[in-house]
């Protein structure tokens, strides 16, 4: 495309460098390759990310301190937290499990969403542009640990095997746990990294 600017693009699927011409609004490039949609920007992506971090920050204190099950077992009545899981297994000297419960169910996701709150909130501030991107590093390290997911699996399964011997039934945490789960799921996917090297 002659006389028109054209620039370089990675491919996020495949990873093929190439060079895309002016792409007019309303369209959007495709990789040579694999189809995959280049030079696309997330709409909105600062204000969605930062509500949906927000949201997930708020729900967060509710999802630790309320019950995630209660149970009833011949006659004796049981609620457990997430932080009581934690303190019993180092009760009963499982240190190595409870500080990987500790840190992918606890402080991993805290740390995430602070981090999905403080990036859209400082982006206009140019002396903050280092401390941006070593929390997005610091977010793209620690998200694999990330493991609320794999979390509220667990809770939901053993809540269909326990019910067989004992009467179990959901707490008040456990939909703030739901909740805090779809909204950081929402902002990660929302946030678009790019807007971190705009200026």
């Amino acid at each position: 495309m002659k006389g028109e600017t054209e620039k370089i693009a990675a491919c996020d699927t495949c990873g093929l460098v190439q060079q895309i011409g002016h792409v007019p609004e309303g369209s959007v490039a495709n990789c040579a390759r694999c189809g995959f949609r280049l030079g696309y920007r997330r709409p909105n992506s600062r204000q969605r990310t930062l509500a949906f971090a927000l949201a997930a920050l708020i729900l967060y204190f509710p999802s630790n301190i309320y019950p995630i099950v209660t149970a009833e077992y011949h006659g004796q009545h049981s609620e457990t937290t997430i932080i009581q899981g934690i303190k019993s297994l180092f009760t009963h000297q499982q240190y190595f499990i409870g500080t990987l419960v500790f840190f992918t169910s606890i402080l991993s996701p805290a740390v995430k969403i602070i981090g999905l709150v403080f990036i859209p909130l400082t982006l206009n501030w140019r002396r903050w542009k280092k401390a941006r991107t070593w929390m997005y590093k610091i977010i793209r390290v620690i998200d694999p640990w990330n493991m609320l997911e794999v979390f509220l699996l667990a809770i939901a399964v053993s809540m269909i095997e326990m019910g067989q011997v004992a009467t179990v039934h959901p707490g008040a945490g456990v939909f703030s746990f739901t909740a805090v789960v779809a909204l950081t799921l929402m902002a990660t996917l929302s946030f678009d990294p790019r807007l971190l090297w705009d200026e």
